[in-house]
């Protein structure tokens, strides 16, 4: 009754001898006359000007004989009165507003819109002097949160409304939402009927108003919190079956909207851009739409659920334009070739065996991608032969001794292209050098090769290609040899599984699990996880202060899709799958010899046995026989900017337990982005991407009312502190309403 009170205090000061007129121009007091009657004041009501006259003349008899009286007119104009008129001219006339009210109260408006003014005092008509002083001191800001985030508690869950007092859902769904959205609720509209209805107004204005007006306002502000996420795409896939052609006619709108809820929306979008590609018209700019899609309307599932993969759209960037062989003209030329640029059609060939692209764009990136290898495999076969040498023997050997902290993880099967894709958490130097497999490419071969003095020999035991070390004079045909052998060379050497914790070691190897027994889909899937645990491994040996080297025995051939599987008819005394053991020289193909007898390599197609499998090694195409020697060194001495938090006022006080924590990097020409973590009470969070941009990281927390807490930004390299804010929990709902 506060505020009804001030309106007290303002009549009194007026003279009660002669009638009081009350203009409400807000219609807020209309419910509340009676107040005034138990405070000892006598109200007539101006039902209507033709009454004028008589409502003056039952006025002035009340005054006259001793009684106050208040001639409330609503919002009629002062200047419509004719006989009332005198009283309001004299000076005893009052003038209610929401905006006189609060400014009484000295509570600042802001840019706050007169609805929004009116909608609230009318709510805290009835409130006591401890909530105006409340919300005095925490602004109007405050109960406008709670507004906006009560709204979006009822369209995340309509139950949500039950919570509520009668007064609140009064104030916030009948006074504000239909104000604010044009509305017609009422106190008995069902929260279901209240949450459709203000989901729709908010959804249209993505097309129908324009950045900056309030509505639209609404719809950025639905789009760009991540804790409403799930109640946006409920409302929005409904709202879709309904309004489908009406959204479509205004795609143009969506194009740079990369918030928008819309997978019917974004699924046109994409289907546009693959049509872009297919007819190669605007290709290049389809996929320029696709890397700024990716990177800003990240992965969800609903855009998934629908077929849209930007992302995967990306993978076929490398097929805008034919790539230039035109150099190759020795082996040399080809590893140059291939590691700049060809290495990305093998990428693509791989990742489109499990793509969710549709059929009719994969078919034509498979010929396409298709057409090139067999081009880049005729230099191949020209420049090519099993017989030369390789740098694999000894690899391991030549890196271990150099002086300092060394480690080397070798990887079974990594063909090239695979470590292109290893991806570190912190800023280091990496150098990617094809070298050559030993042959035939297989796991004893190259293994044998890399755990071996560089001084070899190839010898057939029980029919199986074999190495021997001469120095040592080992024939490493099992894992124990082979890590006895280089422990020979190399005494002090460490050799761990992947996984394992860290010896005290100068000299490290780590090796990966053996794949060669996989299927094609358990392949793809390991490889999915493993560059994962590569990637920190390198990160932690990095960090503990080792050169670190990747390699691997051999790598692989994806046979193309739809490619018949030939048997050659040799007269072979044996055979692998990707070679044959021949007492006489072949008399065409590739072939080496070993001791008395000939190996002699199918081509990419073919293979000497049917075992079954998905993906071939043994052989020798490129994919096959090229594989990484990755360097990677430590970038010493290099300024990495700061990251920074951008809400730190709000963040002062945490009025729920989840909300946003905005990071950007300081202003400044150089140094590197780093990445970070932060740590909020026991949670430690690692933000994906180095922090180019703005970045914004949802955060829940477990804490009491009162209580304080810290938020932290660390360098996800070193945890050095980059910036801190300290928080204090202060939950509001209870005490503004």
């Amino acid at each position: 009754m506060y505020l009804l009170g001030i309106v007290l205090t303002r009549l009194e000061k007026l003279d009660s001898s002669i009638p009081v007129v009350l203009k409400d121009s807000d219609l807020l007091l209309r419910e509340s006359l009676s107040y005034f009657e138990e405070q000892g004041w006598h109200y007539l009501v101006l039902e209507n000007l033709d009454r004028e006259f008589l409502t003056m003349l039952e006025a002035e008899s009340l005054a006259q004989s001793g009684r106050k009286v208040i001639v409330y007119i609503a919002h009629r104009s002062e200047k419509e009165l004719v006989y009332l008129a005198e009283y309001w001219d004299r000076g005893n006339g009052e003038l209610i507003t929401a905006i006189n009210l609060l400014s009484e109260l000295r509570i600042a408006r802001g840019d706050f819109k007169k609805d929004f003014l009116v909608s609230l005092v009318r709510y805290g008509l009835n409130r006591d002097k401890d909530w105006w002083q409340d919300l005095k001191k925490r602004g109007l800001e405050n109960i406008s949160k709670i507004v906006k985030e009560s709204l979006w508690e009822l369209l995340s869950d309509s139950n949500y409304a039950k919570s509520l007092s009668e007064a609140e859902r009064n104030f916030i769904f009948t006074h504000f939402a239909n104000a604010t959205f044009d509305l017609k609720l009422t106190a008995s509209s069902s929260p279901e009927e209240a949450s459709t209805l203000i989901a729709e107004k908010i959804l249209e204005a993505s097309y129908k108003s324009r950045p900056g007006d309030e509505l639209h306002e609404y719809y950025s502000e639905w789009t760009r919190e991540s804790e409403w996420e799930e109640s946006l795409h409920l409302h929005a896939e409904k709202f879709s079956k309904v309004r489908k052609e009406e959204l479509l006619s205004n795609i143009e709108l969506f194009e740079d909207d990369y918030k928008h809820p819309f997978t019917v929306i974004e699924k046109e979008l994409f289907d546009r851009r693959i049509q872009a590609i297919l007819q190669e018209e605007d290709a290049a700019q389809a996929i320029e739409f696709a890397k700024e899609r990716a990177r800003k309307r990240k992965k969800r599932d609903e855009d998934r659920e629908a077929g849209v993969y930007w992302e995967e759209l990306l993978w076929l960037e490398p097929l805008l334009q034919e790539p230039d062989l035109s150099s190759i003209g020795s082996l040399e030329s080809f590893l140059s070739v291939y590691s700049n640029t060809l290495w990305k059609y093998d990428s693509l060939d791989r990742k489109l065996r499990h793509s969710h692209l549709p059929d009719k764009l994969k078919t034509w990136a498979v010929k396409k991608v298709s057409g090139i290898n067999k081009i880049a495999e005729n230099h191949w076969k020209s420049h090519y032969d099993p017989k030369i040498q390789t740098g694999q023997p000894g690899l391991l050997y030549r890196i271990l001794k150099g002086e300092g902290k060394k480690a080397v993880i070798v990887v079974d099967a990594l063909r090239y292209e695979l470590s292109c894709e290893l991806s570190l958490k912190r800023k280091a130097n990496i150098q990617n050098k094809p070298i050559l497999a030993v042959t035939p490419t297989e796991t004893p071969v190259g293994m044998g090769a890399l755990f071996s003095s560089g001084e070899i020999e190839k010898i057939l035991k029980d029919k199986r290609v074999l190495i021997v070390d001469k120095k040592t004079g080992k024939t490493l045909d099992s894992v124990p040899n082979r890590e006895e052998n280089l422990k020979e060379l190399l005494p002090g050497v460490e050799i761990i599984q992947l996984g394992s914790e860290l010896p005290e070691t100068e000299k490290l190897v780590v090796k990966t699990r053996d794949i060669d027994s996989m299927g094609h889909e358990e392949l793809m899937e390991f490889y999915g996880d493993i560059m994962t645990k590569l990637s920190d491994m390198a990160d932690k040996l990095v960090k503990a202060g080792y050169e670190v080297h990747f390699t691997s025995d051999h790598g692989f051939y994806l046979p193309v899709p739809g490619e018949t599987v030939k048997q050659d008819k040799t007269v072979s005394y044996s055979s692998g799958v990707r070679y044959s053991l021949n007492s006489a020289k072949p008399e065409e193909g590739k072939y080496e010899q070993t001791g008395s007898s000939y190996i002699l390599y199918a081509n990419s197609g073919n293979v000497f046995k049917d075992y079954g499998g998905h993906f071939w090694h043994g052989g020798i195409t490129y994919q096959e026989v090229i594989i990484p020697h990755l360097v990677i060194t430590p970038v010493v001495g290099e300024r990495r900017k700061r990251v920074m938090i951008g809400n730190k006022d709000r963040l002062k006080v945490v009025q729920k337990d989840h909300f946003e924590v905005f990071l950007f990097t300081e202003i400044d020409m150089f140094g590197i982005a780093p990445r970070v973590y932060i740590q909020c009470l026991d949670q430690k969070i690692e933000i994906e991407e180095p922090v180019n941009e703005e970045t914004r990281q949802k955060i829940k927390v477990n804490a009491k009312s009162g209580e304080t807490f810290k938020i932290e930004v660390r360098d996800l390299e070193d945890g050095t502190l980059m910036d801190w804010v300290e928080c204090e929990y202060l939950p509001t709902r209870e005490r503004i309403f």
